[in-house]
């Protein structure tokens, strides 16, 4: 069962978001190891707060889906049987309540406002609005993971930190942003082109079990162009960073040479219509944006 349950918290999801959040405190040079900007036990609750909010909301996801996931997902622990619904349920609830007390002991004992407590509230509100409801929505709920897979930026963006050289200064959400969105662009635009093309490949499931996407709605075509053009303007947006100078030509060197091959061939398997092959390559053009970052920045 403990294994059952691991596989239901996507532990890869996991480890993506606390990589992102991470990777935004590096961005703005206030990571512990850097200028002891924020602490560790910041942190070390905001990831935590991250994972368990993470996991509730899949394990909540796959019981409120079970019955499409037999149809699209038969090899989930809740289909296969191997845990039950109550043991389940019983988890997320635990998972709800840790993610927010992740948040409320970060704000409390680092004594930086309630930046961090109300940021996990609203999160944990969305994740499951997201599940309810929005989920059933064409398009926006592409669009709504995708921005939950840039939260830990926005996070970032948003907590109070100094500025490494002064004593007295703050950033403000203005002065970070520029550090950031680029970032943030990889995670919202790539992450909406992923789930485009999760749709594609589930589309048979979802129609047997009356759910509505929008490659159902608008037609496969239609949705492949769409998210092929998301990852063309995805692309096109490389330059920005680096001409208003946030970021050295390095940056758009190693994202050309890395990112440019991967989004063709992204295409390439879309119009052959091996959806889950493009969604993987979604993933590495996603990490190879991030990895840029670090290193240029």
């Amino acid at each position: 069962m403990l294994f059952a349950l691991f596989k239901m918290i996507r532990p890869v999801n996991i480890v993506i978001a606390m990589v992102t959040l991470a990777i935004g405190y590096y961005l703005l040079g206030v990571l512990p190891l850097q200028e002891m900007n924020i602490s560790w036990l910041t942190l070390i609750l905001q990831a935590l707060g991250f994972a368990f909010a993470i996991g509730f909301a899949n394990i909540q996801n796959d019981i409120w889906d079970l019955e499409t996931d037999k149809l699209n997902r038969p090899e989930r622990p809740l289909v296969s049987g191997k845990i039950s619904v109550s043991a389940a349920q019983k988890v997320w609830i635990i998972l709800l309540v840790l993610s927010l007390l992740c948040g409320l002991a970060d704000s409390l004992i680092t004594k930086t406002g309630f930046t961090s407590a109300i940021f996990f509230v609203l999160l944990d509100t969305l994740l499951i609005a997201y599940n309810k409801k929005l989920k059933h929505i064409p398009l926006l709920k592409n669009m709504t993971v995708a921005f939950l897979c840039a939260t830990p930026l926005i996070l970032c963006l948003f907590y109070p930190t100094g500025i490494p050289e002064t004593e007295d200064l703050t950033w403000t959400p203005a002065d970070k942003i520029g550090f950031l969105y680029p970032a943030m662009m990889f995670a919202f635009l790539l992450t909406t082109a992923r789930e485009i093309y999760k749709d594609l490949e589930d589309e048979i499931g979802d129609l047997k079990a009356g759910i509505m996407t929008f490659p159902l709605i608008a037609g496969a075509p239609t949705a492949r162009r769409l998210a092929g053009f998301i990852c063309i303007f995805c692309w096109a947006l490389l330059p920005l960073p680096v001409v208003q100078g946030f970021y050295p030509t390095l940056f758009l060197i190693i994202t050309g040479a890395v990112i440019t091959p991967t989004l063709v061939t992204i295409i390439v398997f879309a119009h052959k219509k091996n959806y889950r092959r493009a969604q993987k390559l979604v993933k590495v053009a996603m990490f190879a944006g991030l990895v840029a970052l670090v290193v240029s920045g």
